[in-house]
């Protein structure tokens, strides 16, 4: 499974929150009045058939404001189950190639039967 970096990076003149790393163009989350995360979400959604988990750069703005410290531990969070569903679907197709039926030598044909074409 293939791991790509994202990244936070607080504006605080403008009050948005970037998210870059998901897709090639970044998220910006408002944070001026109520946070709407719905962007951040079909982002990671339109990513899920990518397959990519995402690992968050060491670099990323943090903060000790109360509220602005809730936002980015949302956003985590969010990532963190995205990154769930990532590896359950991973988990899945490597079950399922493992689970294959064996189109093996089948015991109730003959020797007689054996070289017909169909």
């Amino acid at each position: 499974m293939e791991t790509r970096e994202y990244g936070l990076k607080i504006n605080h003149d403008a009050k948005l929150i970037l998210v870059t790393g998901i897709t090639s163009n970044p998220v910006s989350i408002d944070f001026s009045g109520d946070v709407d995360f719905t962007k951040l979400v079909t982002e990671l959604t339109q990513s899920i058939d990518s397959k990519r988990s995402l690992i968050a750069k060491s670099d990323n703005d943090t903060s000790e404001e109360s509220a602005l410290k809730l936002i980015l531990e949302t956003i985590d969070s969010i990532i963190k189950e995205y990154n769930n569903t990532i590896t359950s679907l991973v988990e899945d197709v490597e079950e399922g190639e493992d689970s294959e039926i064996d189109m093996g030598h089948d015991s109730e044909i003959g020797d007689d039967d054996a070289d017909l074409p169909f």
